[in-house]
């Protein structure tokens, strides 16, 4: 009888570590969230530094200020910044308010990405200049699954706009000031990824430093589970 009380023990402690291990993973998603911006919340982002295309992200070039998070190109480098949720999120709807920097050759991003490179991404890029154009990227499994460019009816220089997209199992929609432009149901990443907003200068656009500060400003952003 003692030995059928020991097994009984070893299977309950196991359902336990189950249970437990399960109920972590679960939890392991952050929750619904609207950030205005008003100060910086460093529970819930972290200003990163690292190498990015020709660009190096530092931290002292992301500030709030006004209601905005500003990122910072200061003049005359091809300096960046970014911000890095610090949870990890999975299905809902991410949106942000953001008025870009005239700063030709850099480009903004607003996505979704773990690393390794490629295996799990997410992306909303817009161009840093008047040419109104925003690139819609996925990526999953270690390779590039979708990617096209769209022309944006307004200067995304020039205001405030809302980029958004939706991230559902078998999904990625993209939406700009709620109009849709661009859907995938196949390529699309599964899993849960960090939450990024940066500034910078890829390598595959070519062009001189901004003779001046330029400034990306994010009024808010938003993550619907």
């Amino acid at each position: 009888m003692r030995g059928v009380w020991v097994l009984f023990a070893v299977g309950v402690a196991q359902v336990l570590l189950f249970a437990g291990a399960f109920a972590g993973s679960a939890q392991a998603d952050g929750t619904s969230f609207f950030d205005d911006f008003l100060a910086f919340n460093e529970s819930r982002w972290t200003e990163t530094e690292h190498d990015l295309g020709r660009s190096h992200l530092y931290p002292a070039n992301v500030e709030v200020i006004d209601g905005n998070a500003r990122f910072k190109v200061p003049g005359g480098t091809l300096q960046g910044a970014e911000i890095r949720s610090d949870e990890l999120y999975r299905h809902g709807t991410y949106s942000t308010s953001m008025k870009l920097p005239y700063a030709p050759s850099s480009i903004t991003g607003f996505f979704l990405y773990r690393p390794p490179d490629q295996d799990r991404e997410i992306d909303i890029e817009v161009f840093n200049d008047s040419t109104r154009r925003v690139m819609f990227t996925t990526y999953s499994s270690g390779r590039q699954t979708h990617t096209v460019t769209r022309q944006l009816p307004f200067d995304p220089t020039a205001g405030y706009h809302t980029y958004a997209f939706r991230y559902d199992a078998g999904l990625a929609r993209f939406t700009v000031d709620g109009k849709v432009m661009q859907t995938w149901k196949t390529g699309v990443p599964r899993g849960s990824m960090n939450l990024y907003t940066n500034l910078w200068f890829p390598t595959w656009l070519k062009g001189e430093r901004p003779p001046k500060d330029s400034y990306l400003y994010v009024d808010w952003t938003r993550y619907s589970g």
